[in-house]
């Protein structure tokens, strides 16, 4: 889809979205000019904002939110006063008798919510992370720093990531013997998962996934499920050959796709210090490190990452 359509489209759908908000609440009594209320949410949320954060939050122009902000000024539900340190800038911040006000409706506000969770859910049950991620995306310019790549990129059009099947179970010991011996030793645990996948992954809630590029496998990774709420990256290998093609990247993303489509809370992983490349690419995805965790099943040295899926 053309950039300049999809982000015309997003736009109108969250015009939308505030409206029929705005609508709701004025069929209850309560009558909020319907970009009142986000502003509103954002100094509950955030504290003390300037106009111009307000404006850029809420992608509305300067005199827009200006006129928001007076609007909420003369009905005593905000507070605004020049900067200490900056006489250049205004902030805004929400009074006693404003707070009072949005109680009143936090419980429409909440059944709002509720209901909208409801109909994304019905969409797909991975759109809030997804939108997470655009909105991430979107805040670090990434289409730019991307497209140089993008313009050049051919083989990924004929990769494919697929789900465990049996007849590329051997590529799955195959790739992860390969990285596992350039760089450390196999170990017992690695040959428990290795030879077993099926047993150790695949009957225990998770999967495996694997990456084809012209039919021929590349790339593997597995999401165990370690309890109802928290599943594991592991055991994700590209061969060398094809690495650079940002197929860990998709292997990676399927994963996390994964995990969402099944109402896990957090994805972690543990990988070596060593392997600069790989923490990189788990960083962008939103991974943190988590000091002070071991993983006792492994001699070799890891560091601990988790991808917190529900904020």
């Amino acid at each position: 889809m053309n950039s300049f359509l999809f982000g015309h489209k997003l736009k109108k759908i969250g015009e939308e979205l505030i409206s029929q908000t705005s609508q709701i609440l004025n069929n209850t009594g309560s009558k909020w000019d319907k970009r009142s209320i986000p502003v509103l949410i954002t100094l509950i949320e955030n504290g003390v904002s300037s106009i111009n954060e307000l404006a850029s939050s809420h992608g509305m122009t300067h005199p827009a939110i200006v006129q928001v902000v007076n609007k909420l000024a003369a009905k005593g539900f905000i507070s605004v006063k020049k900067s200490k340190t900056d006489k250049r800038k205004t902030l805004v911040e929400i009074s006693k008798k404003g707070r009072a006000e949005m109680n009143k409706i936090d419980p429409i506000i909440e059944r709002i919510g509720e209901s909208l969770n409801d109909v994304i859910n019905l969409i797909d049950s991975s759109l809030p992370y997804s939108i997470k991620k655009l909105e991430k995306a979107v805040r670090e310019r990434l289409l730019l720093k991307t497209i140089s790549e993008k313009l050049g990129e051919s083989a990924s059009k004929e990769l494919r990531i697929i789900p465990f099947d049996k007849k590329y179970k051997v590529h799955f010991r195959r790739l992860n013997y390969e990285w596992l011996k350039k760089y450390f030793v196999v170990e017992d645990e690695d040959e428990r998962i290795l030879n077993n996948p099926e047993r150790e992954i695949i009957n225990k809630g998770g999967e495996i996934f694997f990456a084809l590029l012209k039919d021929k496998v590349v790339g593997t990774v597995a999401v165990c499920k370690l309890n109802p709420s928290t599943y594991e990256l592991s055991k994700m290998a590209v061969t060398e050959e094809v690495q650079g093609k940002q197929i860990g990247k998709k292997l990676a993303l399927t994963s996390i796709g994964f995990a969402v489509d099944n109402n896990a809370e957090r994805l972690v992983l543990s990988t070596n210090v060593k392997l600069t490349a790989a923490i990189n690419l788990y960083k962008s995805l939103g991974f943190e490190i988590v000091p002070n965790v071991d993983d006792y099943r492994y001699k070799r040295e890891l560091i601990y990452m988790e991808l917190n899926l529900v904020e």
